[in-house]
């Protein structure tokens, strides 16, 4: 009978063990940290900078790349459009809908170059804040918002298509 009272006591005293109040919790007060991102990227202001061939090569290229998947994206376009639209009221995993599904995901597809870009530049613009060491910023800037523009019109054309189609 002991051993028994003895194994009903050591779930008891874990369970306790977990229920005392620790000392010092962590605060859940805003941080500094925290919303550094709120603001776009787009209202840093301009700064002086250097000029670097390397650089404007690359800032170069990566706006091509941006507009090489709106190429794609735009030539995906017309697919996606015929299928949403056809299978608008169409039960989920119906024919028309699951075609519908496979045009969009290939539509989806073709938009990675875009964002890839957009990543890119934000990627550098973020380097060259941190190190306070300013490059071609007025060709970033500039290459940034085109890359902008195309990913949110991609963004808004695609969401607008994936309304047509009915989710689960």
């Amino acid at each position: 009978m002991p051993v028994r009272s003895l194994f009903l006591l050591v779930p008891v005293a874990a369970l306790t063990a977990c229920a005392v109040a620790e000392s010092n919790p962590p605060s859940l007060a805003h941080r500094e940290i925290e919303g550094i991102l709120d603001e776009p990227i787009r209202a840093i202001a301009p700064v002086e900078s250097t000029s670097d061939a390397s650089l404007a090569q690359r800032i170069d290229a990566l706006v091509a790349q941006a507009q090489s998947g709106q190429r794609a994206f735009d030539s995906a376009m017309p697919a996606a459009r015929t299928r949403a639209q056809a299978a608008r009221g169409a039960t989920i995993e119906s024919e028309s809908w699951i075609a519908a599904q496979l045009a969009l995901s290939a539509l989806d597809g073709t938009r990675v170059d875009t964002a890839n870009a957009l990543g890119e530049l934000d990627s550098i613009f973020a380097r060259q804040a941190a190190s306070g060491n300013y490059v071609e910023t007025a060709k970033l800037s500039s290459a940034r918002e085109r890359v902008l523009a195309l990913y949110e019109a991609q963004t808004s054309a695609y969401e607008a298509l994936l309304a047509l189609v009915p989710s689960g």
